[in-house]
């Protein structure tokens, strides 16, 4: 399996758009195909029929990161990272539904062997939605000490999964032995 020399999916990990949104939408914490309410205070569905997996493009859709790289990354900050595409607000009327790839701004970086596109619509990572700034600063910090990541992203009418194994492994903390009972007399 390929190693990837920078994290690349982390390139939908952004809070702030380069370009601001027209309205004021209802940023919350739930995923798009997540019922929201309507004007009226009715339920109102968003995504109600499940999407089709979109068909590979040109880049890789798994694979595995090098911690050391990673941790580089995350060290510089979700800024740094974020200099080198532009990403907009997608909305779905006045309710946010993810951040979408509108250029890649630097097109020789590791993100260019990643199947990504313009118009792709990151909706979480690793299940977490990324809508508000302290959402993606704790996705941001809980990569450290994650053995996946994994973007789900819409492509036009279609679903696809990012998924990539972050190498080595973290090991999970070892179980601490209950102490043995004490008998009394």
């Amino acid at each position: 399996m390929r190693r990837l020399a920078v994290v690349p999916a982390l390139l939908l990990l952004a809070c702030g758009p380069k370009v601001q949104p027209k309205s004021t939408a209802a940023f919350d914490e739930d995923l798009p195909n997540q019922e929201s309410a309507a004007s009226d205070g009715t339920a109102a569905p968003i995504e109600t029929a499940p999407r089709p997996v979109a068909a590979p493009s040109k880049g890789l859709r798994s694979g595995t990161i090098a911690r050391d790289k990673l941790i580089a990354v995350l060290d510089a900050g979700p800024g740094m990272f974020l200099r080198q595409m532009e990403l907009a607000p997608r909305l779905s009327g006045e309710r946010f539904v993810g951040w979408e790839l509108v250029q890649l701004i630097d097109r020789t970086g590791p993100l260019h062997d990643v199947d990504l596109a313009p118009g792709d619509v990151l909706l979480a990572v690793n299940g977490k939605p990324l809508s508000r700034p302290d959402q993606l600063q704790t996705v941001w910090d809980s990569l450290r000490t994650s053995n996946q990541l994994s973007a789900q992203l819409w492509r036009g009418e279609a679903q696809f999964q990012l998924e990539f194994a972050i190498d080595p492994p973290v090991a999970a903390p070892a179980a601490t032995p209950a102490a043995p009972a004490q008998l009394t007399k």
